[in-house]
């Protein structure tokens, strides 16, 4: 038998296996760099199409007439196509029609008189067809019947007691039949049962203590089965409100100089994150996939340069968050597409010549498409703002 044939026919077939093995391989690696590059193109492709680029521009302002009473606005909430407004200097609620969101107009006015207890009113809030507005110098909560927003009728008054915990009030809020109130003088956390809306009874009250941080309560926020309240003092108290008449404390976010809660005044959420606004540290941003144990993920703290000096207030629309500021006299646009990394987009500032209403920026909030903004002084303004992706 000859060997070498069968020799050579081995050496041929090793050698062409050998070649679709070097093939093979090559046509794996090419495709590895080739879906590589692929995917960097798109990667960088994806980069650039999600470059936001947001505009804020002032629209107009609302001046303060002999019939409205918009001397000193305060805060405001949007009730269908009313909103209603409190008036610091003119101890009253203004009721405006905005219907067209752009060009608000007056509907009615109700100043404080001898049956009615509404100095320096705070806030307000509706349950039903009623309205509570909580005054801060008589220390009180009045009700009004609004179901007729041009004839705003007062139902009942509440003055702070011993008993109760409003002493001072700033933020309030509503969950099931139970309305909170955070009593700044207090020290405490007010809660009342409003199941007769036209006359809310006294449930609890929950003061400061050495667990607790409740030291000059400013804002209160529901999340999930938990009621946070954000204080100007020591940070953010957790309590547990699966009992809303009897909250149990759960946790408090202590104010450490490495947490942006200093001067905490005002905070909104997304149900994923927590946005605080601070007027000494700025911007906080919080992570609540344990809504017990808050993570702080980001913050922008205060410059001369971008305006978050005195940060007092913040509304959350899609991917961006507009703050006010009453050092800076400025609103700024925050992109938080990326929360852990957020943007400043845009900043817009009051020109001193008293015809804008950024000075002293103190309220901020989202009206169907427009951002109304007031600073404690006698009316709004109405900014637009307006974003591409490039």
């Amino acid at each position: 038998m000859d060997n070498s044939k069968y020799s050579k026919g081995n050496v041929w077939t090793w050698t062409v296996i050998f070649a679709l093995l070097i093939a093979a391989l090559a046509i794996i690696v090419w495709r590895f760099l080739g879906q590589n590059a692929a995917l960097e193109i798109k990667t960088q492709n994806n980069e650039a199409t999600l470059e936001i680029v947001g505009s804020l521009s002032y629209l107009q302002s609302i001046n303060d007439t002999e019939t409205t009473a918009l001397g000193g606005v305060h805060e405001f909430r949007q009730r269908g196509n009313y909103l209603y407004l409190t008036s610091i200097k003119e101890h009253g609620i203004e009721i405006m029609d905005i219907s067209d969101p752009a060009n608000p107009k007056h509907v009615s006015a109700f100043y404080d008189n001898e049956e009615t207890l509404m100095k320096k009113p705070h806030s307000v809030l509706f349950n039903g067809d009623y309205a509570y507005v909580n005054s801060m110098e008589d220390g009180a909560l009045q009700i009004f019947d609004i179901s007729d927003p041009a004839k705003p009728v007062p139902t009942h008054a509440i003055k702070d007691d011993q008993t109760t915990g409003f002493k001072g009030s700033h933020d309030m809020a509503i969950i099931k039949k139970y309305l909170y109130i955070a009593g700044t003088l207090d020290n405490a956390l007010e809660i009342m049962d409003i199941s007769d809306p036209a006359n809310p009874k006294h449930v609890a009250v929950i003061y400061d203590n050495d667990k607790m941080s409740l030291k000059k309560p400013h804002s209160i926020l529901f999340i999930k089965n938990y009621v946070y309240i954000l204080t100007a003092d020591e940070g953010i108290e957790i309590m547990d409100i699966s009992d809303p008449a009897n909250p149990k404390h759960v946790a408090a976010i202590k104010e450490t100089g490495e947490t942006a809660l200093n001067g905490g005044h005002e905070m909104k959420t997304d149900g994923e994150y927590l946005y605080v606004a601070s007027y000494v540290d700025g911007i906080g941003i919080f992570e609540l996939e344990n809504p017990e144990k808050p993570k702080q993920v980001s913050s922008i703290f205060p410059t001369e340069k971008n305006g978050l000096l005195g940060a007092a207030n913040l509304d959350i629309s899609e991917d961006f968050l507009f703050i006010v500021s009453e050092v800076g006299n400025a609103m700024i646009a925050v992109d938080i597409s990326d929360p852990t990394n957020p943007t400043i987009k845009d900043i817009i500032r009051d020109d001193g010549s008293g015809s804008m209403f950024l000075w002293s920026g103190h309220f901020v909030k989202i009206i169907n498409g427009y951002i109304y903004v007031a600073g404690l002084q006698d009316g709004f303004g109405i900014v637009e703002f307006s974003s591409e992706i490039k």
